[in-house]
């Protein structure tokens, strides 16, 4: 599959100037991502992208590192260009995160794939209605954990990535003649809507402590130094630029804040860490005797 690689600002000005030219005014997109698996935080790493002719790969990683190529993406990502997508809101939600990007003029065909029933993931989606059988779960799961990070990217995870936007054109014509001919107006009003703010935050991001368990199910004591020792956490993991969970998993911050304390519950490497948790434990006590 042959593609073109873009990791400098001048060379995505230039493809969007070449589309605008060609009067190209919709391009299949999609993202792979790094959260939290190989390094710390999240990152979006390429952005795969096919206007029916041709095939591109956006080096995210390279081109947020200066000024102008973030400019550059940020100018594509909110500009007139339709991008179609499927299940577009993990992506959207990790440009405004990762970028500072709002993605807008997004055409998600899930949007229409749900108005007509169908839940599943972009692989059925294909099977579904292009009658295409593409890669199997196994390979999907192998991919979507690969080091997005590393350069070069091997050429078999460029092909994976380029696959998910080969036949999203496709996808569209076939469920737009679908839902014209099953759907009424006033469903395909609603489907328009949903089109038209698809990309756009729906709920308020919450902080990850607040993702770590059941966290509503907590007591006020266990909220605060759950807060504090999953900060601390944090702080060690960004610091040596490895995953939060390699410092500490999830389930012994869950004990420690139930505890309210790390004594008796780190061990082994983890004991080195104490001084910073002890830290957060009085943190999170005065926080509390505070309020």
């Amino acid at each position: 599959m042959d593609y073109t690689f873009i990791s400098k600002a001048s060379e995505l000005n230039a493809l969007v100037m070449r589309w605008k030219e060609q009067e190209i005014q919709s391009v299949a997109m999609d993202f792979e991502e790094e959260s939290n698996l190989h390094c710390y935080g999240e990152h979006v790493c390429i952005i795969q992208l096919y206007d029916k002719s041709s095939y591109y790969i956006l080096d995210a990683l390279a081109l947020a590192k200066t000024a102008d190529g973030l400019s550059e993406m940020k100018s594509f990502l909110e500009g007139p260009v339709e991008k179609i997508m499927f299940a577009c809101q993990s992506d959207a939600a990790l440009a405004r995160k990762s970028l500072g990007i709002q993605m807008r003029n997004v055409y998600d065909v899930r949007v229409l794939a749900m108005a007509l029933g169908f839940n599943g993931n972009l692989t059925g989606l294909i099977e579904r209605n292009l009658g295409i059988s593409v890669a199997s779960t196994s390979q999907k799961k192998k991919y979507q954990t690969a080091n997005w990070m590393r350069r070069p990217i091997p050429r078999e995870q460029i092909e994976y990535a380029l696959s998910d936007v080969r036949y999203l054109f496709e996808l569209k014509d076939s469920l737009v003649s679908e839902i014209d001919q099953k759907l009424k107006p006033a469903e395909r009003k609603k489907i328009a809507h949903d089109l038209s703010t698809c990309a756009e935050q729906k709920n308020p991001e919450r902080p990850g402590w607040e993702k770590i368990c059941n966290f509503k199910l907590l007591s006020r004591a266990e909220k605060v130094y759950i807060k504090h020792f999953f900060l601390a956490r944090d702080g060690l993991a960004r610091k040596a630029d490895v995953p939060a969970t390699r410092i500490l998993p999830k389930q012994l911050i869950v004990q420690m804040a139930k505890k309210g304390t790390w004594e008796g519950i780190l061990e082994g490497p983890s004991l080195s860490y104490s001084d910073v948790f002890e830290k957060a434990r009085l943190d999170a006590e005065a926080e509390l005797k505070g309020n």
